[in-house]
């Protein structure tokens, strides 16, 4: 008897998801050994009640076509519903597709505003995107220095692509820039 109560005080002890993972990541476990079909039928219940991890990653079985069939359109649907709970990651790739013009008609306006409320929550992808747009003015007028300071986000966090374009925009003095080897080879993927 003692055994038991022993046994049952370790289980308590122990965190919720390592005695159940749920749906969830269940979904997730399957979608990592690339069983996308039992990965949708953990997410889409959860997607259904609003959940918005489940919501994005049902967009992201439907843009690549894993266990469903390919559907861009649908994708936007789902990552709309996860991006408007504040999910960066849906936020983001909202801004690539509106940009790119899958699922949606293409909007440099609607990639800029998707973009720009992710990259003002740190997503470095969105920030590096959003820098280039304003560096290059394709979504209105040039505000370089904007882009600049974007870059630089991204870069902090590690961002190769935004570590790069500064890297080149003080090697080249572009954007606004003073050349500057210094700060280029600060910025120079190592």
């Amino acid at each position: 008897m003692k055994r038991n109560y022993w046994h049952l005080l370790l289980l308590s002890l122990l965190p919720a998801s390592t005695l159940l993972a749920g749906p969830l990541q269940d979904g997730l476990a399957a979608y990592e050994a690339k069983q996308y079909q039992i990965a949708h039928r953990h997410w889409l219940p959860l997607a259904d009640k609003g959940e918005a991890d489940a919501q994005y990653n049902m967009g992201l079985l439907y843009l690549n076509g894993f266990g469903v069939a390919k559907n861009e359109s649908t994708a936007v649907q789902w990552f709309k519903k996860a991006a408007r709970q504040s999910s960066a990651d849906a936020q983001y790739n909202l801004g690539t597709l509106y940009y790119e013009g899958r699922g949606v008609t293409r909007s440099s306006r609607e990639a800029l505003t998707w973009w720009t409320v992710a990259a003002d929550k740190g997503h470095a992808h969105a920030q590096y995107n959003l820098g280039a747009l304003y560096v290059l003015g394709i979504a209105g007028n040039k505000e370089e220095f904007i882009g600049i300071e974007l870059w630089k986000k991204a870069a902090a966090q590690g961002h190769l692509e935004s570590r790069q374009a500064l890297s080149n925009a003080y090697a080249e003095g572009l954007f606004g820039l003073a050349r500057n080897p210094q700060q280029a080879k600060r910025w120079a993927i190592k």
